[in-house]
């Protein structure tokens, strides 16, 4: 709490005053906007991320400024609900790097998209701690490995993008049992296995065109549960033509 000073003209006094004020506030950044845990994971993601060549939308994300105003920076009060990482512009180069695990620790993030880009490694398993998500696509890049089990604790997920990238194994049954979903697009990976049942009455279905180019099964639960599509893709340089089908019933 700044005292107001009286009868004083000592102005070398109130220079150094000034002077601490100044310097505390360029040593440290301005992040009382943001909760510290949001801005040390902003710190840690655009640690692990770049831009590809001809992209520059990092370019705002100086430190020494509020976070909330970076681009692709979505916040509600003090918590980032939203980001958007890539510049969104048709032809944009993307980013290059890792999608870094304390993406967890934005706790009200409610959506998580990531543009086309080069964007290798694995999903976080620490994605299932983001309980406010409803919304994850990270199309067109290089993800590998499984899809983590554990995005079965994102209850309220209502799109599920994982398209054209290169997770392999099968489909968890987790993500089955997700009520809120109203779209799954898996195509262009090298998943295998069964297609478990979904519990979700709102998956959306495609229109006949884009049923037409996809591989598009339906899974069958039990009776109380109503069948919904599933779109499953062969991987992308697997010649076209009649293919076996996974199973479906397990």
């Amino acid at each position: 709490m700044w005292c107001l000073l009286k009868k004083r003209r000592d102005y070398r006094f109130i220079y150094l005053i000034h002077f601490i004020f100044v310097l505390l506030k360029c040593s440290f950044p301005v992040d009382a906007i943001l909760d510290p845990i949001d801005f040390l994971a902003l710190q840690s993601i655009r640690k692990s991320l770049d831009d590809l060549p001809g992209s520059n939308y990092f370019a705002s994300w100086d430190f020494t400024s509020d976070p909330c105003n970076f681009a692709g920076v979505y916040c509600d009060g003090d918590k980032v609900i939203a980001l958007n990482l890539g510049d969104p512009r048709a032809g944009s180069p993307g980013l290059t790097g890792r999608i870094d695990p304390a993406i967890g620790k934005l706790s009200a993030l409610a959506e998580l998209t990531i543009v086309p880009g080069r964007i290798i490694g694995s999903l976080p398993q620490t994605l299932s701690q983001l309980k406010n998500l409803r919304f994850l696509a990270v199309s067109r890049n290089f993800i590998s490995g499984d899809i983590p089990a554990t995005l079965g604790a994102l209850r309220g997920l209502q799109t599920l993008d994982l398209s054209f990238n290169q997770f392999s194994g099968g489909i968890p049954w987790s993500i089955g049992t997700l009520p809120a979903l109203s779209n799954v697009i898996l195509c262009h990976n090298k998943l295998s296995g069964s297609a478990p049942p979904f519990v979700s009455q709102t998956l959306t279905r495609l229109d006949p065109q884009a049923q037409r180019s996809l591989r598009l099964h339906f899974s069958t639960g039990p009776s109380s549960i109503t069948p919904v599509p599933l779109i499953i893709m062969e991987p992308a340089d697997r010649p076209s033509g009649p293919t076996a089908v996974p199973s479906l019933t397990g």
